[in-house]
């Protein structure tokens, strides 16, 4: 079975943190975006917009929350599936064939989801690209004199 060295490791969990933080928050950014109108103190006065300007705002913000709505599912299914694979390489329940597919599939969507979110992307390309070239962490041999 296939054990994770440190450093892909460590960036897989943080990558599963943000991105497990990353569609529920999407989700209520489109919530945000839907409901533009009805919070307190939102008006076309208080804008400082005529009423068509701010009709148009309103069908602005809606219609991009709908564009939300559906990004933030689609990342809801694709957190799971990684919350799937990457839970099972982490636990090494992959043999070294597997692992080396997973990894290749983390690097993938680390360079697809360099669009969505930067942050995961970095650590999902450096982990997958690691774990697939088959790098090994060096260790030293002396550090238990």
């Amino acid at each position: 079975m296939h054990q994770m060295d440190k450093t892909p490791r460590i960036l897989t969990i943080i990558g599963l943190i943000f991105e497990g933080i990353g569609a529920p928050s999407t989700l209520f950014g489109a919530w945000v975006m839907m409901n533009f109108d009805s919070f307190p103190g939102i008006s076309a006065e208080t804008m400082d917009l005529t009423q068509q300007d701010f009709n148009e705002v309103v069908e602005l913000f809606a219609w991009l929350g709908d564009i939300l709505f559906v990004l933030a599912i689609v990342m809801g299914v694709v957190f799971l599936v990684n919350l799937v694979l990457f839970v099972k390489l982490l636990q090494g329940k992959y043999d070294e064939e597997s692992a080396k597919k997973v990894y290749l599939y983390q690097a993938i969507w680390g360079g697809i989801n360099v669009l969505f979110n930067q942050v995961t992307a970095i650590m999902y390309l450096i982990s997958g690209v690691s774990g697939y070239s088959g790098h090994r962490e060096e260790r030293n041999i002396r550090d238990g004199i």
